[in-house]
């Protein structure tokens, strides 16, 4: 288990390396990303994963209560962060980041 410590925000990134997962998992959210977007992606600024785990005093100052929970899925900053794996956990990787990384949830509504 990894537990984070104060502002930061554990997110599982998506594996764009197996597309048809990673686009399976976006269109259940209700996002439909042609696979010519897979290259630019690739290049974009954003990545997209689901967060497993909220530091204790993650987003405050910012707002009265914490606008993300665990299992949600969130756009982050790419190359912010730094990844982790989890030893216990099959060597599962995940990315440690600043809750100020985050740029948006992504919701069906």
């Amino acid at each position: 288990m990894i537990k984070v410590l104060l502002h930061r925000v554990a997110v599982k990134p998506f594996d764009f390396t197996d597309w048809d997962e990673g686009r399976k998992r976006l269109k259940e959210l209700g996002w439909e990303i042609p696979q010519t977007e897979r290259e630019v992606r690739a290049q974009a600024s954003v990545d997209v994963g689901t967060v497993v785990e909220i530091g204790p005093t993650a987003f405050d100052g910012f707002t009265k209560e914490v606008p993300i929970k665990v299992g949600d899925v969130v756009s982050y900053v790419k190359n912010a962060g730094k990844l982790v794996k989890n030893p216990v956990k099959d060597n599962e990787e995940v990315v440690v980041l600043n809750d100020e990384d985050l740029i948006a949830v992504i919701t069906k509504e």
